[in-house]
């Protein structure tokens, strides 16, 4: 049989151990105590939680002391200016609930002495006595309004006193306890009702869910089909197939939601926090469509707007649920490939509500989204132009003021399609600081937005913020990678930005720090290649790690280490050009592999190894040149350099 509970309220700076004693006192009576002691990090706003649990209380009991102790960041609506431990006092008995007041003499045991408690905790605020003295003042009319109002209250002179209030209150708190077992008793038939009638809502909840989920299917389905058939208008092959796999890939993105997306409809139903506005949203989307919907929450957005803006700072509580219809249009706008119509619908939410982290969070995940779109339009723009060098140097000189006028003007998008990267990433980035809060989920998200900052910071050329939006994502990631050491795809991700930190330190001249960057990144390459040996991906993420200790130990003159590391690497290609012979990119690591430590063998001196080396270099490229095979112009020179290395060698 479940026990009943009673909330014990005390001023934690002065009366915690007074609290926590009633507690225990309480305990042995038959009832589960519930204080602040039981807030849990991270909750929110302690207000709300504070009303949660009283109303699940049958009775409060309250030790007050001369201390007012902490208080809301505002007035509060219904109560005025009080503490929170006020709060918890008048808004039990405001629910009808049974109440107990104990004063605590002056012999009671005190955390902190009457001088230390109630001061800002501000060292540099420059009226600590008057900010002491207003707080106890308001303690002083707390106890005289109860004195006014004539409400029992208890007196005990010490801490053994105290006790014994609590236990002489037996009688009071066995009649309520009785009054809870006869409750139970009486409420067998109203369960099996109550239990009845939750399995119907929770059908229909499913019902809805499912409605919704089909719909934003639909929407997913119709939109990529869109972007498809934009894609096929492309003039060139190469940009029609690119512009294809980026289609299909944001269509994934959106597929990869859809559940998430339908279900947090019913969550926030279930909440019953939802205003009419999000009840009806949530019936016109799931049985007219996602467009009925957007056109149905465009209508209220301008009274929605207007209700959140009158009212006075401070009512998130109400503000919140009234602009979950914005915060969820905007998600749907999204999913249809509307970015700037999501994008004001997410403004105009964080201006209303700035710190919502909900609202933080959608829109945090929405601009790294637009900016890995953005990063790759500068692929399309670079290809156009390739496209356009290819056929038009053969016409024009490449001095000549026409090619250099265009030279600029792709320059220029080049620099303008970053710069909309840049802002998005640096937008998400300032965001995500606000929200890394130990949620593992988020954190996974964050690092790989922190990379595609560092990535676009790489490709403007500004080394040092490349580097501190990797070094911001190794700090998140390590700690997301020791609580949950099980997920592979967040190991690989922190493998990732270890590598790229690492490139960015050599490219700032610090090769220390580049080694223990790639000797970092080498960890998780070989514990992910271990924990599966056939996956290629991963055993080419080793061969990698291997061959960037190689690179910068080669570069600090180590040479028998960067020897010991070409080797590894080359290990591991062997494995992998062997497993797939069609595979061009395991055929050309493997020549690279060969290649360097060629060169490695003609720095150390060691001309027979050296040749050795060349030769197997030259038959593995003149091998893909054989089949058929797709070989760049670098690799054809480099053909022709090895077929005269390897001419010489035995």
């Amino acid at each position: 049989m479940e026990r009943p509970r009673l909330f014990i309220s005390a001023a934690s700076e002065e009366l915690v151990t007074a609290r926590r004693a009633v507690a225990a006192t309480v305990r042995t009576l038959g009832f589960d105590p519930v204080s602040q002691d039981d807030f849990p990090t991270g909750h929110g706003e302690l207000r709300q939680w504070l009303r949660e649990q009283i109303n699940a209380c049958e009775g409060l009991v309250q030790i007050v002391g001369q201390g007012y102790g902490a208080e809301p960041p505002e007035v509060d609506a219904d109560y005025g200016r009080v503490s929170y431990t006020q709060f918890e006092f008048l808004y039990a008995r405001l629910q009808g609930k049974k109440t107990w007041v104990i004063i605590a003499g002056e012999e009671c045991h005190r955390d902190k002495p009457l001088e230390q408690i109630d001061l800002p905790r501000d060292p540099a605020h420059p009226d600590p006595a008057g900010y002491q003295a207003e707080r106890q003042k308001l303690q002083q009319d707390y106890v005289a309004r109860l004195r006014k109002e004539n409400h029992l209250r208890h007196h005990a002179a010490s801490d053994t006193e105290l006790e014994n209030v609590v236990l002489r209150l037996r009688d009071g708190l066995g009649e309520l306890r009785e009054r809870w077992v006869e409750w139970l008793k009486q409420d067998a038939e109203f369960k099996t009702h109550t239990i009845a009638h939750l399995s119907e809502l929770a059908d229909a909840a499913r019902l809805t869910t499912e409605k919704i989920r089909a719909q934003l299917l639909h929407t997913a389905e119709t939109t990529h089909h869109r972007e498809l058939a934009e894609a096929e208008q492309a003039t060139d092959w190469k940009e029609r197939q690119r512009l294809c796999e980026m289609a299909k890939d944001a269509h994934m993105v959106r597929l990869s939601r859809t559940n998430e997306l339908a279900a947090s409809f019913a969550e926030i139903e279930g909440r019953g926090t939802a205003t009419s506005i999000f009840q009806e949203m949530t019936h016109t989307l799931a049985e007219q469509g996602v467009d009925e919907a957007i056109a149905y929450v465009a209508s209220q957005r301008s009274t929605i707007l207007q209700t959140v803006r009158a009212r006075t700072a401070g009512a998130q509580e109400r503000n919140r649920p009234d602009l979950q219809p914005l915060l969820k249009a905007a998600a749907l706008q999204d999913s249809e490939g509307h970015s700037e119509e999501a994008r004001s619908l997410y403004t105009d939410v964080l201006t209303a509500e700035p710190d919502w982290p909900d609202a933080l969070l959608a829109f945090c995940l929405f601009l790294v989204k637009q900016g890995t779109r953005a990063r790759l339009n500068v692929w399309f723009i670079e290809l156009k132009w390739h496209l356009y060098t290819s056929v038009a140097q053969r016409y024009l000189k490449k001095d000549s003021i026409t090619h250099s006028n265009l030279a600029a003007s792709f320059r220029d998008r080049v620099r303008e399609v970053l710069d909309a990267a840049w802002c998005d990433f640096n937008e998400a980035y300032r965001l995500g600081l606000r929200l890394t809060n130990g949620d593992l989920i988020w954190e996974g998200e964050l690092l790989v937005a922190y990379c595609q900052l560092g990535d676009v910071a790489l490709a403007k050329v500004q080394l040092d913020y490349a580097a501190r939006f990797y070094g911001s994502g190794l700090s998140l990631g390590n700690k997301a990678v020791v609580a949950n050491p099980g997920n592979p795809q967040w190991q690989r991700n922190l493998w990732v930005t270890h590598e790229k930190f690492g490139d960015v330190a050599g490219a700032q001249g610090n090769l220390n720090a580049a080694a223990l960057a790639y000797r970092d990144a080498l960890v998780f390459a070989k514990q992910l290649a271990a924990s599966d040996l056939s996956n290629s991906e991963w055993q080419h993420d080793l061969s990698v790690s291997h061959d960037r200790l190689g690179s910068i130990a080669r570069a600090q003159d180590k040479l028998d280490d960067a020897a010991r590391a070409y080797g590894d690497g080359l290990t591991v290609r062997k494995k992998l050009a062997a497993g797939d012979s069609s595979n061009t990119q395991w055929q050309r690591d493997l020549y690279v592999s060969y290649w360097r430590l060629a060169d490695l063998a003609e720095r150390r001196n060691q001309a027979v190894e050296a040749r050795g080396y060349w030769k197997q270099a030259f038959d593995v490229l003149s091998a893909i040149e054989k089949r058929g095979l797709h070989l760049s112009p670098n690799d054809r020179q480099a053909l022709e350099q090895l077929r005269q290395k390897a001419a010489a060698a035995p």
